[in-house]
């Protein structure tokens, strides 16, 4: 799975507008084969913040386009 630094999932290397990867989803892309204890627990901590705050934009975004929408009918 490839990821961008927004944590972002990438698919045909466009990153998804609402996917996005945090926790031992990330520990390969950060570390490649194995990693020592505590680590995964760092991984999870920093990208799982980046992705919430991603997600939350998104949702907001999404938010916004549909009462946009619904104004605009």
């Amino acid at each position: 799975m490839k990821v961008d630094e927004t944590t972002a999932i990438r698919f045909a290397d466009q990153p998804s507008p609402n996917l996005f990867a945090a926790g031992e989803l990330m520990a390969g892309n950060v570390l490649g084969k194995g990693y020592t204890a505590g680590v995964g627990m760092t991984i999870g901590t920093a990208f799982g913040r980046i992705a919430g705050v991603q997600a939350a934009r998104a949702a907001h975004s999404l938010k916004n386009l549909t009462e946009d929408s619904h104004a605009a009918a």
